[in-house]
């Protein structure tokens, strides 16, 4: 990782002071300039094992800790800072330099306040067969390798929550599949074949229970088709997303025995793909505590936040969780869901203690959609 200014940085050094050309640094009092840059300037000569630091400016005390005269009295000093996987890189590099006349040098020093990455850029030349010296500035990039870390940690989360939608997608459509097939699909066969003795014995005495069973079929075809229609997208969501909860609350009412209270505080406009989404986050949050939580209430709240998020958070009177459930994964895979759609779309997520005694679920996303960082 090269600092965009540190090339300039490190070959503009003479023209703030330096006679490079032969004249022992430390003997130039240095100008003002020189200490005020952001890195540490330096003059470094090297020939087989000899090191030695012939000039350093005052911000090695922030940047290694040391002084000036630290370094100047022995570089092992600052060696010893140097991480031992970076130590040889250093010193390949420094050596290389000689026939190159530039040094680029990027590692970690162990510093007594924690772990910095520092970059070196410097001019190297011959002052004899020898001895050579590096003139050149070292500078902080910790900053920097952060961020990038930040970044591939986030594109590897990215890639794992791609990953693990495509999976639960693929599953819910195997699911959908075998609910087609056991259901809808043993209807059409029973359907199927009562017709086919229809046409055979149009006027038999069974034909008049015939046609009522062809009925009840057809009218249970319409009734698993709706169904599997309503768990890709339930109709009521086209009321709006209050409605919607409303109605989920009352269907879990009917078919858990357990009561879900509703309140629905949020006035802003929100879109139709973020209603769906908080609307598939309730329903993840109430079967987690239909399955885990041995509740006998629960809350559903949908909130405003900043005019421009929306919330949703459910709660419980159950049996709470703890740290260990938590991490041997219990009831996690609905929370990860929940976790990874809040991350698709730049929300955020939280999972604490309910004032009731269970658990509280709460994510927030941004009203109109995806938002961008």
């Amino acid at each position: 990782m090269q600092p965009e200014s540190a090339q300039g940085s490190a070959f503009d050094i003479a023209e703030a002071g330096f006679d490079v050309a032969g004249r022992q640094l430390p003997e130039v009092e240095p100008p003002g300039l020189v200490n005020s840059l952001p890195g540490l300037v330096f003059c470094l000569r090297h020939g087989g094992a000899s090191l030695s630091f012939s000039f350093a400016s005052s911000s090695c005390i922030s940047l290694c800790e040391l002084s000036p005269g630290d370094l100047l009295a022995s570089a092992e000093r600052f060696l010893s800072l140097i991480d031992l996987h970076d130590l040889p890189m250093f010193h390949s590099t420094l050596q290389a330099s000689v026939a190159t006349g530039s040094w680029n040098w990027e590692g970690r020093l162990h510093t007594p306040h924690g772990l910095k990455w520092v970059n070196v850029r410097a001019q190297t030349r011959a002052l004899d067969p020898l001895m050579a010296e590096s003139t050149g500035i070292m500078l902080n990039v910790t900053q920097s390798h952060l961020r990038e870390s930040q970044l591939l940690n986030l594109s590897a989360d990215l890639r794992h929550i791609a990953s693990h939608l495509e999976s639960v997608r693929e599953a819910e459509r195997a699911r959908m599949a075998r609910d087609l097939h056991d259901d809808l699909g043993q209807i059409l066969t029973a359907l199927q074949m009562d017709v086919a003795l229809l046409r055979r014995q149009p006027n038999s005495e069974r034909s008049g229970v015939l046609f009522e069973n062809v009925d009840r079929l057809i009218r249970a075809a319409s009734e698993a088709g709706r169904r599997v229609a309503a768990e890709l997208r339930p109709n009521v969501l086209d009321l709006g997303l209050k409605a919607a909860l409303r109605w989920m609350a009352e269907q879990y009412a009917k078919r858990y025995g357990i009561q879900v209270h509703m309140d629905f505080g949020a006035k802003g406009e929100i879109s139709e793909l973020i209603a769906t989404e908080l609307f598939r986050i309730a329903q993840e949050a109430l079967t987690n505590v239909v399955r885990h939580a041995h509740a006998q209430q629960a809350w559903v709240r949908c909130t405003d936040l900043d005019h421009q998020q929306v919330c949703i958070a459910v709660e419980d009177d159950g049996c709470g969780y703890t740290v260990p459930d938590q991490a041997a994964g219990r009831p996690s895979l609905g929370l990860r869901g929940m976790r990874e759609r809040a991350a698709v779309f730049g929300g955020t997520f939280e999972l604490d203690r309910s004032a009731h005694g269970g658990v509280r679920v709460r994510v927030c996303l941004p009203a109109g959609g995806v938002e961008h960082g």
